[in-house]
């Protein structure tokens, strides 16, 4: 299985994926990441993951 990455509304290669040096959330660390985990085609505790995010 080939890893891909979403950066900037497409999927790349992990070898291909490149962000500037000059970006922002690089220089100042802003943004949000959330992990999900699927268990039989069904998200784990999505609720949960979704009131976190309304918190930030």
């Amino acid at each position: 299985m080939t890893t891909k990455i979403f950066v900037d509304g497409a999927f790349y290669n992990k070898d291909d994926a490149k962000i500037s040096v000059y970006d922002h959330g690089l220089l100042y660390g802003d943004g949000i990441y959330e992990g999900l985990r699927c268990y039989s085609g069904h998200v784990f505790q999505m609720k949960e993951h979704l009131n976190l995010l309304q918190e930030v």
